[in-house]
């Protein structure tokens, strides 16, 4: 009975120092406060208390704790605050979509923030994690957000730039031309700009490219941007890629002028035949098409 007694005697002191060990005392309101299951009584102290665990490195409890003044003190003025911290700890714990969902909230709960900025920033560096990743369909999501929230930030030409980026990257030319040329035309002071204008003439030619068949006014926009670019931007390290393409555009050009040509020749319609003969020499002197052209011209003459 005596062993039993000092069992229990030994159960209680020992079960009692445990439950204290989690209990505060608070000289703010005079009471002892369980922060592991409540938020303490003021958002200061609950604040100190988050911040604790975040400085010490402990993410885990500090978006615990950091959540819990947002939910007890949502108007208070560091409730925008620990939410903001609360996205930095995601971030920490390498959370990045989280961390970016949490900006968000950030933004639609408390658009007067302070921090807004900051957070841009923190949100167009989680993208950048998505880009580096080849996550570009989430990359651009958050770039779009991103530059909506902040269209002009002083990194909202580079966002601009990685939307169109993004969408090259998963062969949406179309979007990706359209993304390109808002940057030329709102950001017309970004050193992205001459990449841009290049990457417009390289979506057009994927598009003209891209066609079963030969359609001739995708293949002019193609060759209008290229043809841009390179009277624009003479020093561009694109400048040979953008001459290229155009060549391949300009021999598909003359290639189906000397098609029609050729059709007209086979219906006996000498007139029509030779003015696109014509056509190719004048047009498209540099293509084989040319020298082609001028034989068919020869041919045609002796016909007469």
């Amino acid at each position: 009975m005596k062993k039993i007694f000092i069992f229990a005697v030994m159960f209680v002191l020992l079960f009692a120092q445990y439950s204290y060990a989690f209990w505060v005392w608070s000289p703010k309101t005079n009471k002892w406060a369980n922060p592991t299951y409540h938020a303490f009584d003021t958002p200061e102290e609950q604040f100190d208390w988050a911040k604790g665990y975040f400085d010490d490195g402990d993410y885990r409890k500090a978006v615990s704790e950091f959540r819990k003044l947002a939910k007890k003190f949502p108007k208070n003025k560091l409730a925008p605050e620990a939410v903001y911290y609360t996205a930095l700890s995601y971030e920490k714990l390498k959370k990045h979509y989280k961390a970016y969902e949490t900006y968000e909230s950030i933004l639609a709960t408390y658009p007067l923030t302070e921090r807004f900025d900051e957070i841009a920033e923190r949100q167009y560096l989680i993208a950048e994690i998505f880009f580096e990743k080849k996550a570009y369909e989430r990359a651009q999501k958050i770039f779009g957000k991103t530059l909506l929230n902040a269209p002009y930030s002083k990194v909202s030409d580079v966002i601009q730039y990685k939307i169109g980026l993004c969408n090259l990257r998963t062969k949406q030319y179309s979007n990706a031309r359209d993304e390109f040329e808002k940057l030329t035309e709102n950001y017309t002071f970004s050193p992205y700009v001459d990449d841009a204008s290049f990457l417009m003439g390289l979506c057009s030619f994927k598009i003209s490219s891209g066609v079963k068949d030969y359609d001739e006014g995708l293949i002019d926009k193609a060759v209008e941007d290229l043809e841009y670019f390179l009277r624009r931007f003479q020093t561009s390290e694109y400048v040979s890629q953008a001459e290229s393409l155009l060549k391949k555009l300009k021999h598909k050009k003359a290639e189906h002028l000397y098609e029609v040509a050729h059709f007209y020749e086979k219906l006996n319609k000498k007139f029509a035949a030779e003015k696109y003969y014509e056509e190719i020499i004048y047009s498209y002197e540099t293509t084989e098409w040319a020298k082609k052209a001028q034989a068919k011209l020869k041919l045609l003459e002796t016909k007469h």
